[in-house]
């Protein structure tokens, strides 16, 4: 039977903290799924701790060289059997009823094309969540200037992308999600989060975003990013006067006047684009004053 649902995952040298990502994919009360890992090339026991199961949801396969984990989630998207496909980071945790809400979720909302989850964050370095807008323009709308969206939370039809011809870009070694979501946008697909806590994100020093090598790869990628989604709808000059007035947003201190200068300039701009009400661009000022977006 083919499964309704592909969980895909790319691990590398995770043998102490697989454990718990693992089963709580196999544990969810949802269990028409298949489970694609793709293994990359790790040094330590990985493989051999994922091989000590035997379920017949498990797919695993190992590289013969470390291609990165963009590279891995590119191929699990072909490889992908089901009509929806949900990731997981090797390192974060899901509720055991997490895919279960969100197909529920995606059943009754046919119009979109990727959902994600609040997030509660622990370990070492946690910071606050940075998730906790749900609806589908004010996401479209802060996509320009953060990504709003845990990865280890999403999932997403396969069909829409099939149809797009959307895939994880194998050139982006860092941000690769954020690029995801782009795509998803420039396609006019739409993104919404569940206004509820289905993953619990791990902070810890020797994920990609805090490791020093990647860092600067991620802020590069993230920032042609927004650049790329700017463009929809400003020009050079604007989007260089938008940057530097956000200056340090979400994750930093910043001006907050030349943030709300900033997002009122661009809202501006962008509901003469995209037709939305200005209501979404004053909910997210009026968030900014109350300092939600202090990461």
């Amino acid at each position: 039977m083919t499964p309704l649902v592909s969980v895909i995952m790319s691990t590398y040298n995770r043998e102490n903290l697989l454990k718990d990502a693992f089963e709580s994919v196999l544990h969810q009360n949802f269990k028409n799924f298949e489970f694609i890992i793709i293994d990359d090339n790790s040094q330590d026991n990985t493989l051999d701790f994922l091989k000590n199961y035997n379920d017949k949801r498990l797919k695993i396969y190992k590289n013969k060289h470390n291609s990165g984990c963009t590279f891995n989630y590119h191929n699990a998207q072909n490889l992908a059997e089901g009509e929806y496909i949900a990731h997981i980071d090797d390192d974060d945790i899901w509720l055991y009823d997490k895919l279960q809400k969100q197909i529920d979720f995606m059943e009754n909302n046919k119009n979109i094309a990727l959902s994600g989850s609040f997030i509660e964050t622990f370990g070492e370095n946690a910071r606050p969540s940075w998730v906790f807008d749900t609806d589908k323009d004010k996401i479209s709308f802060l996509m320009n200037f953060y990504n709003p969206i845990c990865h280890s939370s999403i999932i997403y039809r396969k069909s829409f992308m099939l149809k797009k011809g959307i895939n994880y870009d194998i050139n982006k070694q860092c941000s690769q999600d954020y690029d995801f979501y782009k795509q998803i946008i420039e396609a006019f697909g739409q993104i919404s989060n569940l206004p509820e806590i289905l993953v619990k994100y791990r902070m810890h020093k020797k994920r990609i975003t805090d490791i020093k090598e990647t860092q600067n790869i991620q802020i590069y990628n993230a920032e042609n990013t927004k650049t790329g989604l700017l463009k929809r709808f400003l020009n050079e000059y604007e989007i260089k006067k938008i940057k530097e007035l956000m200056t340090g947003f979400p994750f930093n201190s910043y001006n907050t006047d030349n943030v709300l200068s900033a997002i009122e300039i661009a809202g501006t701009k962008y509901i003469e684009k995209f037709n939305i009400s200005h209501n979404i661009i004053q909910e997210v000022k009026n968030d900014i004053q109350k300092g939600l977006y202090k990461f």
